[in-house]
């Protein structure tokens, strides 16, 4: 029995709005199957106004981002009763593609804003993407977090992307450091070493704690050596320190994160690379949200494997994004916020 907070999987999704359609169905495009998984389970009933799908263009595999475009829109123009919108954009500059969403907002977004109905599939969009999207909805929008859905894959143990084109500060992530203090770098590590490492190299700090996902999804332990023999050279640097976190529940990461943060908010700067799973990412979210002052980093790979392409989707979960049946925030509502940093949350 899934315990409150844990991901739960669906086989339909329904419609929020009981009393009508619900605002906005958002989605993204890329190369991997799993990105029309989640449409093709909603509900016959299910209506939205609007529904948009980023597409995330990349050469390497432009026929199957075309694919699963077409795909997605024909299933979603089904359901949408108003328009279905395409922001074409390119897989390394998503503030022109927010600026894109920016230019339509005013006709898609919700009427009541106190009550919202927004779905949003994380399961084909990147995670620089999906950092950015959570904070125009949730921080610039004031329209609290949206309904979120994900699709899983088949499991493989093989690397995801090849080498490292750029490290670079998430927008509206660069967070406050300040030069009294040395840093801490917490990584979420998984498939790909290069970036992580690259990450850890730039930045020097003077302790660095990797998080990787234990327990893993479907009890699957070969995920885990694979994960800790794949970044085995940045394993065994004699400043870093292993832990674990859940693969699938943002709040659980969340919870990780602040437990690290209470030890050592006082001493260090905290630095985050999000390189493992979306739902982790969902919760780098949660735990920024809270502490303004952390700073995300990504870097972009050079290329993607076609290991991709010969993963089958798994399970369509929803993510719980309210704190579960006795969640305590131990975080001071005043530790990381002044009146610059209040916008953020």
């Amino acid at each position: 029995m899934k315990s409150a907070g844990e991901p739960i999987p669906i086989t339909q999704i329904e419609r929020m709005n009981e009393y009508g359609s619900d605002d906005l169905f958002i989605c993204c495009a890329g190369f991997e199957a799993r990105c029309s998984t989640a449409a093709s389970k909603l509900s016959p009933s299910y209506r939205t106004k609007y529904s948009i799908i980023f597409q995330i263009d990349d050469s390497f595999f432009n026929k199957e981002v075309e694919a699963n475009r077409a795909r997605l829109q024909a299933i979603l123009s089904q359901h949408t009763v108003e328009g279905v919108y395409v922001i074409n954009c390119n897989r390394d500059n998503p503030n022109d593609a927010i600026a894109q969403l920016k230019n339509i907002w005013n006709r898609v977004k919700p009427k009541d804003p106190e009550e919202p109905y927004i779905t949003l599939d994380i399961s084909g969009i990147t995670k620089i993407y999906l950092l950015q999207l959570l904070y125009f909805i949730v921080a610039e929008q004031c329209l609290g977090l949206p309904r979120l859905v994900h699709t899983t894959q088949s499991y493989a143990a093989t690397r995801l992307t090849r080498g490292v084109e750029q490290i670079t500060t998430i927008p509206n992530f660069f967070g406050n450091m300040t030069i009294d203090k040395p840093n801490l770098l917490i990584l979420m590590l998984g498939f790909e070493p290069e970036r992580s490492l690259s990450v850890w190299k730039q930045f020097n700090a003077s302790h660095t704690i990797a998080l990787i996902s234990n327990p893993p999804r479907d009890g699957n332990m070969y995920y885990v050596e694979y994960a800790k023999k794949n970044n085995a050279s940045l394993l065994s640097q004699d400043n870093v320190e292993l832990k674990d976190v859940p693969p699938d529940s943002p709040y659980g990461v969340r919870n990780v994160l602040e437990e690290i943060y209470q030890e050592y908010k006082d001493t260090h700067n905290f630095i985050l690379g999000p390189f493992g799973t979306k739902p982790q990412t969902v919760g780098v979210f949660l735990f920024c949200l809270e502490h303004p002052k952390v700073q995300v980093i990504y870097s972009f790979p050079s290329s993607y494997t076609h290991s991709y392409l010969q993963r089958e989707p798994g399970d369509t979960l929803l993510l719980p994004l309210t704190p579960p049946t006795g969640y305590v925030n131990t975080s001071s509502p005043t530790d990381d916020v002044n009146e610059e940093d209040s916008s953020f949350i």
